[in-house]
């Protein structure tokens, strides 16, 4: 490739802080408000115009799988003001009885073989969704972070590292005004595509897919959009009668299939229609189908590709969109009110001294040096075609969150240490922002004792999240707690994309 030499230059200093934070979604939100909270000076750094990341930029507005009992601190405190500002969807617990897997488990086990934790609560595996408005998402985020002293800098693309040794010293951004320089003791990389640890150098793991039908193929894509101008109803109506083809989340395969041989441009063999996310009302319906991979020994972190991808996933939409209002009652008068800013991507993950495993979720593992829990299974359906809910409750490590060779950086999120199919998991919000929550402990109190987070006290950094509310072990659940989650482990099928489909369980395991 032919090259240019840049001229040197000199690159402003912005800011002096303790903490740096970069990326503004679930990790990155957990991360800043923890630091700031404690009192270290704090910069978020996030290359879009509002918080979220893939709750709001990627139109996933929703908390999976929270559990009280296992998730606390900053995860319930922000669903707690998105139900008091009215942006979520109370429970309805006269209709709890209606879940369809709890009315499931009760037609075939019966009650009484049944943890009654399942049979009275609707949270975790068992329970509903949090989806919420997120565009009142946004502005109660804003709020969070000016109120926690947050220093937020939108609009700035982390450019660029500042790295002397085995130290990580700062950020170059870039934006309209240019390049600028952000130098902070602490760096926590929440950017879910492992761009900062990448760009200074340290250890990662790439996103080369290890077993199943696209062994050896990198990552790909897969995005949502919204529908407007649905009638719920008449839509509604003509799924409960025809429950064969829509009655599971993934739905449509006998329209997609045909639509294909007809020519459209649709790569998903089925389609998401959710209704849940108007969260007030209107006529809105969430889709989840076009997906995207790339050619050949590409990566989705090169611009060619990206570009390819965000075109194919537009098309996409559009084709999905037309095939629907043609064929499905309810559908005639919709439109594409919006598509995302950027698509579900996985790339990097930091090296830690421990790199998590689909065995040790398997397990239910516990840590000694654990900081948060996490009890959202393997989402690897499009990777390698499988899904289930296999897992317990299990403990996330301090040694997965902080580089193995970079003294002062940390991950949290998609980036920490673990394999790929044990990321498909651990990407999921809820378990984000837990573990970024603790990340960004660990940042401000390694700042304000002037050590290397490698040096930090683990009892101190857990103690302190324990003082935050949030729960850190497996450990320190009560048994009856877990008692669902090991029902649905022993019951549990695997669900397969077809009968293809045909992995070495004990090899997921390592990965």
């Amino acid at each position: 490739m032919e090259t240019i030499r840049e001229p040197a230059r000199n690159i402003p200093v912005r800011d002096k802080v303790d903490v740096i934070v970069v990326g503004g979604g679930p990790a990155g939100i957990g991360a800043a408000l923890a630091s700031a909270r404690i009192g270290a000076k704090t910069v978020l750094i996030e290359r879009f115009g509002a918080l979220g990341g893939q709750q709001t930029q990627g139109l996933n507005s929703v908390f999976s799988r929270v559990d009280p009992e296992l998730h606390n601190g900053i995860v319930q405190e922000i669903l707690q003001r998105l139900m008091n500002g009215g942006a979520m969807r109370k429970p309805d617990e006269r209709r709890m009885r209606q879940n369809p897997m709890r009315t499931h488990f009760i037609a075939r086990y019966g009650e009484e073989h049944i943890p009654k934790r399942l049979l009275n609560t609707n949270v975790g595996w068992w329970g509903g969704e949090k989806i919420f408005d997120l565009e009142y998402y946004k502005y109660l985020l804003d709020t969070m972070m000016q109120e926690a002293g947050v220093r937020m800098y939108l609009h700035s693309f982390a450019a660029s590292t500042i790295r002397d040794g085995n130290t990580l010293k700062g950020i170059i951004t870039e934006g309209k005004e240019g390049r600028r320089a952000i130098l902070g003791k602490a760096i926590i990389d929440t950017t879910g595509d492992g761009d900062i640890a990448w760009k200074c150098g340290a250890p990662v793991m790439d996103d080369t897919i290890p077993l199943g039908r696209r062994k050896g193929r990198h990552m790909g894509s897969l995005t949502a959009f919204y529908l407007g101008g649905v009638d719920l109803g008449k839509w509604l109506e003509y799924r409960k009668a025809h429950m064969d083809e829509w009655g599971q989340m993934y739905g449509g395969h006998r329209m997609v299939r045909e639509a294909r041989k007809k020519g459209a441009y649709i790569r998903g063999d089925s389609i998401i229609l959710s209704p849940l996310h108007s969260v007030h009302g209107g006529g809105r319906i969430w889709v989840m189908n076009p997906m995207y991979g790339p050619r050949e020994d590409n990566h989705l972190w090169m611009a060619e590709e990206q570009t390819n991808l965000e075109v194919s996933l537009r098309k996409q939409a559009f084709a999905v969109q037309n095939v629907l209002k043609q064929q499905i009652p309810g559908f005639e008068k919709c439109f594409v009110e919006k598509t995302a800013n950027y698509p579900v991507t996985t790339m990097h993950r930091i090296i830690g001294d421990h790199v998590l495993t689909v065995a040790e979720m398997r397990e239910g593992k516990t840590f000694e040096d654990s900081i948060a829990i996490n009890n959202q299974p393997p989402d690897i359906w499009e990777v390698a075609g499988r899904f289930g809910y296999e897992i317990l409750p299990h403990d996330i490590p301090y040694r997965c969150i902080v580089s193995k060779e970079v003294d002062n950086l940390l991950a949290a999120g998609t980036t920490i240490s673990c394999g790929l199919f044990t990321n498909g998991g651990l990407r999921y919000c809820t378990p984000s922002m837990c573990n970024g929550q603790a990340a960004g402990t660990a940042a401000a109190l390694a700042a304000k004792n002037n050590i290397s987070p490698k040096d930090l006290d683990v009892n101190l950094l857990r103690d302190t999240l324990r003082e935050q509310s949030a729960h850190v072990s497996v450990n320190d659940v009560p048994e009856e707690a877990i008692e669902p989650y090991k029902f649905m482990k022993k019951i549990s099928k695997v669900n397969k994309k077809n009968s293809e489909v045909n992995i070495d369980e004990e090899e997921i395991g390592k990965y």
